[in-house]
Protein backbone atom coordinates (compact mmCIF):
# COMPACT_ATOMS: atom_id res chain seq x y z
CA UNK A 1 0.00 0.00 0.00
CA UNK A 2 1.66 3.45 -0.97
CA UNK A 3 1.71 6.40 1.27
CA UNK A 4 -1.31 8.11 -0.12
CA UNK A 5 -4.20 5.33 0.17
CA UNK A 6 -2.27 5.04 3.81
CA UNK A 7 -3.18 8.70 4.23
CA UNK A 8 -6.25 8.36 2.60
CA UNK A 9 -7.31 5.92 5.01
CA UNK A 10 -6.17 7.22 8.13
CA UNK A 11 -8.57 10.83 7.17
CA UNK A 12 -11.72 8.50 6.57
CA UNK A 13 -11.03 6.35 9.60
CA UNK A 14 -10.64 9.65 12.11
CA UNK A 15 -13.25 11.95 10.61
CA UNK A 16 -13.69 14.09 14.05
CA UNK A 17 -9.93 14.82 14.17
CA UNK A 18 -9.88 15.38 9.98
CA UNK A 19 -12.80 17.43 10.41
CA UNK A 20 -11.57 19.54 13.19
CA UNK A 21 -8.37 20.01 10.97
CA UNK A 22 -10.50 20.76 8.16
CA UNK A 23 -11.97 23.54 9.74
CA UNK A 24 -8.87 24.86 10.51
CA UNK A 25 -7.75 25.49 7.15
CA UNK A 26 -10.94 26.73 6.66
CA UNK A 27 -10.98 29.47 8.76
CA UNK A 28 -7.40 30.31 8.04
CA UNK A 29 -8.22 30.29 4.30
CA UNK A 30 -10.56 32.48 4.77
CA UNK A 31 -8.40 35.52 6.44
CA UNK A 32 -5.68 34.62 4.12
CA UNK A 33 -7.99 35.37 1.77
CA UNK A 34 -9.51 38.35 3.15
CA UNK A 35 -5.85 39.69 3.21
CA UNK A 36 -4.47 39.15 -0.19
CA UNK A 37 -7.76 39.99 -1.59
CA UNK A 38 -7.66 43.35 -0.02
CA UNK A 39 -4.26 43.89 -0.47
CA UNK A 40 -4.16 42.82 -4.52
CA UNK A 41 -7.01 45.35 -4.98
CA UNK A 42 -5.30 48.06 -3.29
CA UNK A 43 -1.64 46.94 -5.49
CA UNK A 44 -4.08 46.70 -8.90
CA UNK A 45 -5.67 49.89 -8.03
CA UNK A 46 -2.79 51.54 -8.32
CA UNK A 47 -1.49 49.80 -11.31
CA UNK A 48 -4.11 50.70 -13.41
CA UNK A 49 -4.31 53.89 -12.20
CA UNK A 50 -0.65 54.37 -13.28
CA UNK A 51 -1.31 53.21 -16.56
CA UNK A 52 -3.77 55.21 -17.37
CA UNK A 53 -1.71 58.32 -16.75
CA UNK A 54 0.85 59.88 -18.89
CA UNK A 55 4.67 58.18 -18.45
CA UNK A 56 5.89 61.75 -17.96
CA UNK A 57 9.21 62.76 -16.08
CA UNK A 58 10.10 66.41 -15.35
CA UNK A 59 13.86 67.26 -14.91
CA UNK A 60 14.01 70.47 -13.50
CA UNK A 61 15.23 72.13 -10.06
CA UNK A 62 14.10 71.23 -6.71
CA UNK A 63 12.58 75.06 -5.49
CA UNK A 64 11.03 73.44 -2.02
CA UNK A 65 14.22 71.81 -1.16
CA UNK A 66 16.50 74.78 -2.15
CA UNK A 67 14.33 77.22 0.11
CA UNK A 68 14.89 74.98 2.96
CA UNK A 69 18.42 75.13 2.84
CA UNK A 70 18.66 79.27 1.89
CA UNK A 71 16.18 79.53 5.03
CA UNK A 72 18.25 77.39 7.41
CA UNK A 73 21.46 79.36 6.72
CA UNK A 74 22.49 82.53 9.42
CA UNK A 75 25.63 83.53 8.04
CA UNK A 76 24.77 86.35 5.57
CA UNK A 77 28.04 85.86 3.11
CA UNK A 78 27.08 82.33 2.99
CA UNK A 79 23.41 83.71 2.10
CA UNK A 80 24.55 85.72 -0.48
CA UNK A 81 26.82 83.20 -2.31
CA UNK A 82 23.48 80.74 -2.18
CA UNK A 83 21.61 83.09 -4.31
CA UNK A 84 24.65 83.56 -6.18
CA UNK A 85 25.09 80.26 -6.83
CA UNK A 86 21.33 79.57 -7.78
CA UNK A 87 20.82 75.96 -8.85
CA UNK A 88 19.75 75.09 -12.10
CA UNK A 89 19.30 71.99 -14.66
CA UNK A 90 22.27 70.62 -16.03
CA UNK A 91 22.46 70.89 -19.85
CA UNK A 92 24.19 67.44 -19.99
CA UNK A 93 22.34 65.69 -17.74
CA UNK A 94 19.06 66.69 -19.87
CA UNK A 95 20.63 65.58 -22.96
CA UNK A 96 22.24 62.36 -21.29
CA UNK A 97 18.63 61.20 -20.12
CA UNK A 98 17.17 60.90 -23.23
CA UNK A 99 20.10 58.44 -24.64
CA UNK A 100 17.34 56.26 -22.43
CA UNK A 101 16.20 53.91 -24.46
CA UNK A 102 12.92 54.08 -22.31
CA UNK A 103 12.20 57.95 -23.31
CA UNK A 104 10.17 58.23 -26.11
CA UNK A 105 10.20 61.91 -26.62
CA UNK A 106 10.93 64.95 -24.89
CA UNK A 107 10.99 68.45 -24.43
CA UNK A 108 13.77 70.52 -23.85
CA UNK A 109 12.50 73.50 -24.83
CA UNK A 110 11.69 77.49 -22.55
CA UNK A 111 8.16 78.83 -22.51
CA UNK A 112 8.06 82.92 -22.55
CA UNK A 113 5.15 85.24 -23.09
CA UNK A 114 4.77 87.87 -26.25
CA UNK A 115 2.71 90.25 -27.91
CA UNK A 116 1.22 89.51 -31.61
CA UNK A 117 2.08 93.15 -33.83
CA UNK A 118 0.65 92.31 -37.13
CA UNK A 119 -2.00 90.06 -36.01
CA UNK A 120 -4.80 88.96 -33.47
CA UNK A 121 -4.82 86.54 -30.77
CA UNK A 122 -7.60 83.87 -31.19
CA UNK A 123 -10.09 85.62 -28.44
CA UNK A 124 -10.84 83.13 -25.59
CA UNK A 125 -14.26 83.83 -25.14
CA UNK A 126 -13.60 85.92 -21.39
CA UNK A 127 -13.27 89.49 -22.67
CA UNK A 128 -16.26 90.95 -21.34
CA UNK A 129 -15.61 89.58 -18.16
CA UNK A 130 -11.97 91.11 -18.20
CA UNK A 131 -12.47 94.14 -19.24
CA UNK A 132 -9.72 96.69 -20.20
CA UNK A 133 -7.26 98.30 -17.55
CA UNK A 134 -5.82 101.81 -18.34
CA UNK A 135 -2.76 103.56 -16.43
CA UNK A 136 -1.17 106.92 -16.65
CA UNK A 137 1.69 107.16 -18.51
CA UNK A 138 5.10 109.21 -18.02
CA UNK A 139 3.61 112.47 -20.20
CA UNK A 140 -0.03 111.90 -18.14
CA UNK A 141 -1.67 110.16 -21.19
CA UNK A 142 -3.80 107.51 -19.96
CA UNK A 143 -3.19 104.19 -21.80
CA UNK A 144 -4.76 101.05 -21.80
CA UNK A 145 -3.09 98.20 -20.47
CA UNK A 146 -2.72 95.52 -23.35
CA UNK A 147 -1.94 91.93 -22.16
CA UNK A 148 0.49 89.35 -23.24
CA UNK A 149 -1.24 87.50 -26.11
CA UNK A 150 0.73 84.93 -27.72
CA UNK A 151 2.43 82.04 -25.64
CA UNK A 152 6.34 81.22 -27.47
CA UNK A 153 7.61 77.44 -27.02
CA UNK A 154 10.99 77.44 -28.32
CA UNK A 155 12.17 73.91 -28.84
CA UNK A 156 15.65 72.52 -29.38
CA UNK A 157 14.52 69.69 -30.78
CA UNK A 158 11.75 68.75 -33.13
CA UNK A 159 10.95 65.56 -30.94
CA UNK A 160 8.40 67.09 -28.95
CA UNK A 161 5.58 65.08 -26.38
CA UNK A 162 3.55 67.23 -28.40
CA UNK A 163 3.94 65.49 -31.71
CA UNK A 164 4.66 62.00 -30.59
CA UNK A 165 1.41 62.02 -28.77
CA UNK A 166 -0.88 63.41 -31.57
CA UNK A 167 -1.82 66.71 -29.73
CA UNK A 168 -0.11 68.74 -32.53
CA UNK A 169 -0.85 67.83 -35.79
CA UNK A 170 0.56 69.55 -38.71
CA UNK A 171 -2.74 70.46 -41.29
CA UNK A 172 -0.01 72.52 -43.87
CA UNK A 173 3.35 73.08 -43.80
CA UNK A 174 5.88 70.90 -42.01
CA UNK A 175 7.20 71.03 -38.42
CA UNK A 176 10.08 72.72 -37.59
CA UNK A 177 12.98 70.83 -38.28
CA UNK A 178 16.57 69.57 -36.77
CA UNK A 179 18.00 71.55 -39.32
CA UNK A 180 15.69 74.98 -39.07
CA UNK A 181 16.97 74.77 -35.33
CA UNK A 182 20.56 73.91 -35.75
CA UNK A 183 20.86 77.05 -38.18
CA UNK A 184 18.86 79.12 -35.87
CA UNK A 185 15.80 79.99 -38.88
CA UNK A 186 13.50 82.34 -37.90
CA UNK A 187 10.67 80.25 -38.32
CA UNK A 188 7.17 79.73 -36.63
CA UNK A 189 4.48 77.07 -36.26
CA UNK A 190 0.94 78.42 -35.83
CA UNK A 191 -2.28 76.91 -34.47
CA UNK A 192 -4.98 76.47 -37.45
CA UNK A 193 -7.30 78.85 -35.44
CA UNK A 194 -4.62 81.19 -35.33
CA UNK A 195 -4.52 80.68 -39.18
CA UNK A 196 -7.88 81.25 -39.49
CA UNK A 197 -8.43 84.29 -37.44
CA UNK A 198 -6.04 86.24 -40.05
CA UNK A 199 -5.70 84.61 -42.93
CA UNK A 200 -2.17 83.52 -42.79
CA UNK A 201 -0.73 80.62 -44.91
CA UNK A 202 2.71 78.75 -44.97
CA UNK A 203 5.01 80.79 -46.40
CA UNK A 204 3.61 84.48 -44.48
CA UNK A 205 5.15 86.20 -41.91
CA UNK A 206 4.28 87.54 -38.65
CA UNK A 207 5.71 89.54 -35.89
CA UNK A 208 5.89 89.59 -32.18
CA UNK A 209 7.75 91.67 -29.75
CA UNK A 210 8.88 90.18 -26.10
CA UNK A 211 8.09 94.00 -24.58
CA UNK A 212 4.62 95.29 -23.90
CA UNK A 213 3.57 98.56 -25.74
CA UNK A 214 3.66 100.46 -22.34
CA UNK A 215 7.36 99.93 -22.53
CA UNK A 216 7.93 100.84 -26.13
CA UNK A 217 8.67 104.23 -24.72
CA UNK A 218 10.94 103.67 -22.18
CA UNK A 219 13.32 101.27 -24.45
CA UNK A 220 13.37 104.26 -27.25
CA UNK A 221 14.89 106.18 -24.21
CA UNK A 222 17.81 103.56 -24.29
CA UNK A 223 17.86 103.86 -27.56
CA UNK A 224 16.29 101.20 -29.32
CA UNK A 225 15.00 101.03 -32.20
CA UNK A 226 11.42 99.55 -34.17
CA UNK A 227 13.88 96.45 -35.32
CA UNK A 228 14.73 95.95 -31.73
CA UNK A 229 11.00 95.34 -30.93
CA UNK A 230 10.70 93.12 -33.48
CA UNK A 231 10.91 89.92 -34.56
CA UNK A 232 9.53 88.69 -37.69
CA UNK A 233 9.16 84.97 -38.31
CA UNK A 234 8.20 83.37 -41.53
CA UNK A 235 5.34 80.40 -41.07
CA UNK A 236 6.37 77.17 -42.15
CA UNK A 237 4.07 75.28 -40.55
CA UNK A 238 -0.08 75.46 -39.22
CA UNK A 239 -1.13 72.72 -36.70
CA UNK A 240 -4.02 71.08 -35.43
CA UNK A 241 -4.19 71.09 -31.11
CA UNK A 242 -6.28 69.15 -29.13
CA UNK A 243 -5.82 70.97 -26.00
CA UNK A 244 -8.93 72.78 -25.04
CA UNK A 245 -9.25 76.07 -22.27
CA UNK A 246 -12.10 74.37 -19.69
CA UNK A 247 -14.70 77.84 -19.46
CA UNK A 248 -16.04 75.82 -16.67
CA UNK A 249 -12.22 76.67 -14.28
CA UNK A 250 -12.08 78.48 -11.60
CA UNK A 251 -9.36 80.59 -13.84
CA UNK A 252 -11.04 81.02 -16.82
CA UNK A 253 -13.06 84.17 -16.43
CA UNK A 254 -9.80 86.26 -15.42
CA UNK A 255 -7.19 84.44 -17.85
CA UNK A 256 -5.25 86.47 -20.09
CA UNK A 257 -4.98 85.32 -23.74
CA UNK A 258 -1.90 83.83 -23.85
CA UNK A 259 -2.99 81.22 -22.08
CA UNK A 260 -5.39 79.55 -24.53
CA UNK A 261 -3.82 76.90 -26.50
CA UNK A 262 -4.75 78.45 -29.67
CA UNK A 263 -2.63 81.04 -29.34
CA UNK A 264 0.43 79.09 -28.73
CA UNK A 265 3.41 79.36 -31.68
CA UNK A 266 6.49 77.14 -31.68
CA UNK A 267 10.08 78.72 -32.52
CA UNK A 268 13.64 77.15 -33.03
CA UNK A 269 15.60 77.61 -29.92
CA UNK A 270 18.38 78.87 -31.66
CA UNK A 271 16.46 82.05 -33.36
CA UNK A 272 14.82 82.83 -29.98
CA UNK A 273 17.80 82.59 -27.60
CA UNK A 274 19.98 84.94 -30.51
CA UNK A 275 16.69 87.59 -30.50
CA UNK A 276 16.77 87.64 -26.50
CA UNK A 277 20.32 87.74 -26.49
CA UNK A 278 20.72 90.25 -28.76
CA UNK A 279 18.41 92.52 -27.05
CA UNK A 280 19.93 92.09 -23.37
CA UNK A 281 23.53 92.62 -24.62
CA UNK A 282 21.55 96.00 -25.82
CA UNK A 283 20.35 96.32 -22.48
CA UNK A 284 23.72 95.89 -20.60
CA UNK A 285 25.90 98.41 -23.13
CA UNK A 286 23.30 100.99 -22.35
CA UNK A 287 23.62 100.50 -18.59
CA UNK A 288 26.98 100.25 -18.83
CA UNK A 289 27.27 103.61 -20.44
CA UNK A 290 25.31 105.19 -17.24
CA UNK A 291 27.79 103.09 -15.18
CA UNK A 292 31.34 103.19 -16.01
CA UNK A 293 32.17 100.62 -13.40
CA UNK A 294 30.56 97.52 -15.18
CA UNK A 295 32.68 95.31 -16.91
CA UNK A 296 32.60 93.36 -19.95
CA UNK A 297 33.31 90.16 -17.82
CA UNK A 298 29.26 90.59 -16.58
CA UNK A 299 28.27 90.62 -20.03
CA UNK A 300 27.58 86.93 -20.25
CA UNK A 301 25.04 86.81 -16.91
CA UNK A 302 23.10 88.85 -19.09
CA UNK A 303 22.73 87.40 -22.33
CA UNK A 304 23.17 83.72 -21.25
CA UNK A 305 20.76 81.36 -20.09
CA UNK A 306 18.23 81.77 -23.18
CA UNK A 307 19.64 78.03 -24.33
CA UNK A 308 19.06 76.50 -20.73
CA UNK A 309 15.65 75.21 -20.11
CA UNK A 310 13.91 75.62 -16.29
CA UNK A 311 12.70 72.11 -16.63
CA UNK A 312 13.07 69.32 -19.42
CA UNK A 313 10.01 66.92 -19.69
CA UNK A 314 10.49 63.15 -20.98
CA UNK A 315 7.60 61.24 -22.11
CA UNK A 316 8.66 56.84 -21.55
CA UNK A 317 7.08 54.41 -23.44
CA UNK A 318 5.15 52.28 -20.37
CA UNK A 319 3.96 54.27 -17.43
CA UNK A 320 4.82 51.35 -15.35
CA UNK A 321 8.83 52.56 -15.74
CA UNK A 322 8.58 56.11 -14.69
CA UNK A 323 9.88 54.70 -11.00
CA UNK A 324 12.66 52.74 -12.11
CA UNK A 325 13.74 55.50 -14.72
CA UNK A 326 13.93 57.98 -12.09
CA UNK A 327 16.11 55.46 -9.41
CA UNK A 328 18.32 54.71 -12.10
CA UNK A 329 19.14 58.65 -12.68
CA UNK A 330 18.65 60.31 -9.71
CA UNK A 331 22.19 59.40 -8.92
CA UNK A 332 23.21 62.00 -12.22
CA UNK A 333 21.45 64.96 -10.93
CA UNK A 334 23.26 67.58 -9.09
CA UNK A 335 22.36 69.22 -5.86
CA UNK A 336 18.37 70.71 -5.57
CA UNK A 337 17.07 69.39 -8.90
CA UNK A 338 14.88 66.82 -9.03
CA UNK A 339 13.14 63.60 -11.42
CA UNK A 340 9.48 64.66 -10.76
CA UNK A 341 6.73 62.51 -11.88
CA UNK A 342 4.27 63.91 -9.54
CA UNK A 343 4.80 60.72 -7.21
CA UNK A 344 4.17 62.91 -4.29
CA UNK A 345 0.54 63.67 -5.64
CA UNK A 346 -0.25 60.37 -6.67
CA UNK A 347 1.07 58.76 -3.05
CA UNK A 348 -1.26 61.13 -1.40
CA UNK A 349 -3.98 60.34 -3.31
CA UNK A 350 -3.20 56.24 -3.10
CA UNK A 351 -2.45 56.68 0.99
CA UNK A 352 -5.98 54.80 1.75
CA UNK A 353 -5.00 52.44 -0.45
CA UNK A 354 -1.09 51.69 1.21
CA UNK A 355 -3.01 51.38 4.27
CA UNK A 356 -5.20 49.15 3.71
CA UNK A 357 -2.55 47.27 2.29
CA UNK A 358 0.04 47.48 4.73
CA UNK A 359 -2.76 45.80 7.61
CA UNK A 360 -3.96 43.64 5.46
CA UNK A 361 -0.73 42.27 4.49
CA UNK A 362 0.23 42.15 8.25
CA UNK A 363 -2.68 39.88 8.89
CA UNK A 364 -1.49 37.62 6.30
CA UNK A 365 1.53 36.71 7.93
CA UNK A 366 -0.24 36.74 11.29
CA UNK A 367 -2.21 34.30 10.34
CA UNK A 368 0.80 32.19 8.31
CA UNK A 369 2.56 31.92 11.90
CA UNK A 370 -0.21 31.10 13.84
CA UNK A 371 -1.28 28.53 11.12
CA UNK A 372 2.33 27.07 11.32
CA UNK A 373 2.21 26.93 15.03
CA UNK A 374 -1.27 25.29 15.51
CA UNK A 375 -0.75 22.96 12.93
CA UNK A 376 3.09 22.17 14.27
CA UNK A 377 1.66 21.37 17.56
CA UNK A 378 -1.26 19.14 16.66
CA UNK A 379 0.79 16.92 14.66
CA UNK A 380 3.30 16.74 16.99
CA UNK A 381 1.10 15.53 19.78
CA UNK A 382 -0.96 13.22 17.84
CA UNK A 383 2.12 11.17 16.98
CA UNK A 384 2.22 9.99 20.78
CA UNK A 385 -0.97 8.35 19.88
CA UNK A 386 0.11 7.10 16.51
CA UNK A 387 3.63 5.42 17.99
CA UNK A 388 2.32 1.87 17.45
CA UNK A 389 0.92 2.34 13.99
CA UNK A 390 4.66 4.09 13.08
CA UNK A 391 6.69 1.51 14.85
CA UNK A 392 4.54 -1.00 12.97
CA UNK A 393 4.98 0.16 9.82
CA UNK A 394 8.82 1.20 10.43
CA UNK A 395 9.16 -2.81 11.47
CA UNK A 396 7.42 -3.86 7.94
CA UNK A 397 10.27 -1.88 6.14
CA UNK A 398 8.64 1.52 5.55
CA UNK A 399 11.23 4.10 5.48
CA UNK A 400 10.72 7.18 7.83
CA UNK A 401 10.60 9.44 4.45
CA UNK A 402 7.54 7.57 3.59
CA UNK A 403 6.10 7.86 7.10
CA UNK A 404 6.62 11.68 6.81
CA UNK A 405 5.43 11.87 3.35
CA UNK A 406 2.20 10.27 4.67
CA UNK A 407 1.89 12.60 7.14
CA UNK A 408 2.52 15.50 4.92
CA UNK A 409 -0.02 13.65 2.45
CA UNK A 410 -2.72 13.83 5.41
CA UNK A 411 -2.91 17.05 5.80
CA UNK A 412 -2.25 18.06 1.94
CA UNK A 413 -5.54 16.54 1.52
CA UNK A 414 -7.16 18.05 4.54
CA UNK A 415 -5.76 21.59 3.47
CA UNK A 416 -7.01 21.23 0.43
CA UNK A 417 -10.82 20.94 1.03
CA UNK A 418 -10.44 23.60 3.62
CA UNK A 419 -8.91 25.90 1.17
CA UNK A 420 -11.50 24.92 -1.72
CA UNK A 421 -14.44 25.64 1.08
CA UNK A 422 -12.68 28.66 1.34
CA UNK A 423 -12.60 30.45 -1.86
CA UNK A 424 -16.14 31.10 -1.96
CA UNK A 425 -16.81 32.06 1.39
CA UNK A 426 -13.72 34.07 1.43
CA UNK A 427 -14.19 36.28 -1.91
CA UNK A 428 -17.32 37.83 -0.26
CA UNK A 429 -15.78 38.01 2.82
CA UNK A 430 -13.19 40.03 1.53
CA UNK A 431 -15.07 42.31 -0.94
CA UNK A 432 -16.93 43.18 2.12
CA UNK A 433 -14.64 43.87 4.67
CA UNK A 434 -11.95 45.79 2.15
CA UNK A 435 -15.08 48.33 0.95
CA UNK A 436 -15.59 48.86 4.99
CA UNK A 437 -12.41 49.59 5.82
CA UNK A 438 -11.59 51.49 2.81
CA UNK A 439 -14.68 53.64 3.58
CA UNK A 440 -13.89 54.21 7.07
CA UNK A 441 -10.06 55.08 5.93
CA UNK A 442 -10.85 57.37 3.35
CA UNK A 443 -13.23 59.48 5.76
CA UNK A 444 -10.67 59.32 8.40
CA UNK A 445 -7.63 61.16 5.71
CA UNK A 446 -10.76 63.47 4.70
CA UNK A 447 -10.32 64.92 8.53
CA UNK A 448 -6.64 65.41 8.17
CA UNK A 449 -6.38 66.10 4.34
CA UNK A 450 -3.73 68.91 4.01
CA UNK A 451 -4.62 70.78 0.76
CA UNK A 452 -2.30 73.76 1.37
CA UNK A 453 -0.10 74.12 -1.79
CA UNK A 454 3.47 74.96 -1.08
CA UNK A 455 4.61 74.29 -4.92
CA UNK A 456 5.80 76.95 -7.66
CA UNK A 457 3.57 77.24 -10.47
CA UNK A 458 3.45 79.50 -13.47
CA UNK A 459 0.48 79.73 -15.85
CA UNK A 460 3.25 79.49 -18.69
CA UNK A 461 4.43 76.31 -17.74
CA UNK A 462 2.45 73.44 -19.90
CA UNK A 463 0.98 70.77 -17.46
CA UNK A 464 2.37 67.44 -18.66
CA UNK A 465 1.40 65.12 -15.78
CA UNK A 466 -2.40 63.55 -15.87
CA UNK A 467 -4.72 64.96 -13.06
CA UNK A 468 -6.05 61.92 -11.03
CA UNK A 469 -8.61 62.29 -8.59
CA UNK A 470 -8.82 60.11 -5.25
CA UNK A 471 -12.02 58.82 -6.24
CA UNK A 472 -11.19 58.06 -10.02
CA UNK A 473 -8.19 55.82 -8.39
CA UNK A 474 -10.14 54.57 -5.71
CA UNK A 475 -12.83 52.99 -8.26
CA UNK A 476 -10.10 50.75 -9.80
CA UNK A 477 -10.63 49.23 -6.11
CA UNK A 478 -12.13 45.74 -6.72
CA UNK A 479 -11.60 42.87 -4.48
CA UNK A 480 -12.01 39.39 -5.96
CA UNK A 481 -10.76 36.17 -6.04
CA UNK A 482 -8.90 35.44 -9.46
CA UNK A 483 -7.37 32.28 -10.54
CA UNK A 484 -3.87 34.29 -9.77
CA UNK A 485 -4.55 34.54 -5.84
CA UNK A 486 -6.56 30.86 -5.67
CA UNK A 487 -3.12 29.25 -6.83
CA UNK A 488 -1.72 31.74 -4.33
CA UNK A 489 -3.71 30.33 -1.47
CA UNK A 490 -3.08 26.43 -2.60
CA UNK A 491 0.72 27.42 -2.77
CA UNK A 492 0.59 29.29 0.66
CA UNK A 493 -1.35 25.90 2.21
CA UNK A 494 0.87 23.81 0.77
CA UNK A 495 4.01 25.68 2.01
CA UNK A 496 2.22 26.22 5.68
CA UNK A 497 1.53 22.38 5.73
CA UNK A 498 5.58 21.45 4.54
CA UNK A 499 7.14 24.20 7.10
CA UNK A 500 4.41 22.80 10.38
CA UNK A 501 5.58 19.07 9.69
CA UNK A 502 9.67 20.13 9.96
CA UNK A 503 9.74 19.09 13.94
CA UNK A 504 6.96 16.23 13.73
CA UNK A 505 9.45 14.89 11.39
CA UNK A 506 12.61 15.04 13.32
CA UNK A 507 10.87 13.83 15.92
CA UNK A 508 9.83 10.51 13.43
CA UNK A 509 13.35 10.39 12.36
CA UNK A 510 14.30 9.67 15.59
CA UNK A 511 12.11 6.48 16.28
CA UNK A 512 13.09 3.27 17.11
CA UNK A 513 10.69 0.90 15.71
CA UNK A 514 11.74 -2.49 18.11
CA UNK A 515 11.60 -0.47 20.96
CA UNK A 516 8.07 1.35 20.41
CA UNK A 517 7.39 -2.21 19.98
CA UNK A 518 8.64 -3.76 22.96
CA UNK A 519 7.12 -0.95 25.14
CA UNK A 520 4.12 -1.60 23.45
CA UNK A 521 4.01 -4.66 24.65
Amino acid sequence: MNAFQRAYRYITRKPTKSMLLMITFFLIGNLVILGLGISQAADNAKILTRQQMRAAVSYEVDYEAYWRYTESLTDEDEINKAYQNYPRTSAETALKLTEDNRVKAFNYMTNTIAYSKDFENVPLGNEENRGNSTYIDENGNEQIYRDPNIMIYATMFPNMIEIAEGTFTITEGSFISQNDIDQGRNVVIITKELADQNNLHVGDTITVSTIGPYEVDMYREMGFTEEDFSWELEISGIYNTLNEVDPNSQEFQWMPPYQSPKNIVVVPMTAYSEVMSSFAEKQFRYYQSQNPEMTDDELENWTSGYTEPSRVVYLLNDPMDVEDFIADHEGDLSPYTKLNANNETFKKLARPLDTLSFFANIVVWIVIINAIVIITLVTALTLKTREYEIGVMLSIGVSKIKVVLQLFLELILIALIGFTLAVGSGSLLAGKVGDMVLDYQTTSDAQYEDNSDNGYYWSGDANYFTEVSQDELLSQYHVSVSPKLIGEIYLLGSAVVLIAIVIPSFMIMRLNPKQILLEQN
